[in-house]
């Protein structure tokens, strides 16, 4: 009988049916000369399948049977004898409906033997064929190529939605600011950092987001907090920063269903997000901010100096963090030529350097006072210029993004 491989395909993915190579059987019956001689004439196969009334029997590996009869007088003592003598009696038996991770379960639960004998396929319990190990792992290594290739491609078209969503907060920045300078760097092809900026009479608001996460489940986040600031936007308008940071935890708990009751489970998610909420008033020069653990500073052309925002510890959605938190609203006047900056912590906690510690806040505020002088592009060029050399060879741990601006 020929050997040959079944070309069936399950639309819902491959199934034990597609392994199948419809190979020759032998009965209890059968002698051993009568398998050597199958074994000679079949050399590709690994094993013999023991078949009897149609139903497997059993299984005689290739090896284990060629070692046993060229010792010295086997071939005397068992030619004419039956084959169940050298036939492993509990052989792998898969129902040829068998997804192809049902089979690749089964074989790691069998171990080696499966892999190196192969396995028995049937249908309604009637043998159809067998299934061989080193075209298992062909075929898994090649369902899971493609689903990478499947999933690298979803992601890449999600970064051109998600790019597509910061497109018109840029936009918006070019026309309202002079010197400015913006960095957005995803540590995967999407991430878990989100900014947006608008123009208003008087002004302009400016909100900086560091999701938990980065990559997939980070990019879920900015998609949460989108939602959150448009429908906090349509309730309170622009002019309080803090009763829009208030209306966007509120949100996110309820998304989330992170809203602790007393006696109840502790909810499975924990997620939530950093925010820095900045308004600036162009006719009284007033800058106000309520920031979520998001440092800023503000780099003062008059005295020279560079003074740290004040940040609030309470994150944005989390579980612990109360229903009805109120952050504090800030204010201070901005003077020309007075820069203000802001970041991510994904700039100021990777690691690097001789020492492996991370670049730190400290070290970001002195090469921002190094290079103030500079116009805010050529600025930011050096600050990461020097953040990529002190990274070294480490691996990026998180998101980037910064975000700056003279007055």
């Amino acid at each position: 009988m020929p050997v040959s491989k079944s070309l069936s395909r399950s639309r819902a993915g491959p199934t034990a049916l597609d392994l199948c190579i419809s190979a020759p059987s032998i009965s209890p019956e059968t002698d051993n000369a009568a398998v050597l001689a199958l074994f000679s004439l079949h050399k590709e196969l690994p094993s013999l399948p023991v078949v009897e009334h149609r139903r497997p029997f059993g299984l005689i590996n290739r090896h284990l049977f060629l070692s046993q009869m060229s010792r010295p007088f086997y071939r005397e003592l068992y030619d004419k004898k039956s084959c169940i003598a050298f036939m492993d009696k509990s052989p792998l038996i898969i129902d040829h409906a068998a997804t192809l991770g049902a089979v690749a379960e089964q074989t790691v639960i069998t171990g080696d033997k499966s892999l190196s004998d192969g396995f028995i396929i049937t249908r309604e319990g009637e043998y159809l064929g067998i299934g061989l190990g080193l075209d298992l792992v062909k075929m898994v290594s090649d369902v899971h190529e493609q689903q990478h290739q499947q999933i690298v491609q979803s992601i890449e078209y999600a970064s051109v939605i998600q790019g597509a969503m910061l497109a018109t907060s840029r936009q918006a920045m070019t026309l309202a600011l002079n010197d400015w300078s913006l960095l957005w760097q995803p540590r995967d092809t999407v991430g878990g950092d989100y900014y947006y900026f608008i123009q208003r009479e008087n002004g302009w608001l400016m909100v900086l987001v560091d999701c938990t996460g980065h990559g997939v489940p980070g990019a879920f986040m900015t998609l949460i907090f989108a939602s959150a600031l448009n429908q906090a936007l349509s309730q309170h308008g622009s002019e309080r920063p803090e009763l829009l940071l208030s209306a966007i935890n509120r949100h996110i708990k309820e998304t989330l269903g992170q809203i602790q009751q007393e006696g109840q489970p502790r909810p499975l998610s924990n997620d939530g997000c950093d925010v820095m909420i900045l308004a600036l008033n162009t006719l009284s020069s007033t800058l106000k901010w309520v920031s979520a653990r998001i440092p800023a500073f503000i780099l003062s052309a008059e005295q020279g100096h560079t003074q740290a925002l004040s940040v609030d510890r309470m994150g944005v959605g989390y579980t612990d963090t109360p229903y009805d938190y109120v952050w504090p609203c800030e204010q201070l006047t901005i003077n020309p030529q007075d820069i203000f900056f802001t970041m991510t912590d994904g700039l100021t906690d990777q690691v690097g350097g001789e020492r492996g510690i991370m670049f730190g806040k400290r070290r970001l505020r002195d090469l921002l006072q190094r290079y103030q002088s500079l116009p805010m592009p050529e600025l930011a060029t050096n600050l990461m210029a020097e953040w990529q050399l002190y990274q070294g060879e480490e691996p990026r741990r998180d998101d980037v993004t910064f975000w700056g601006f003279r007055y």
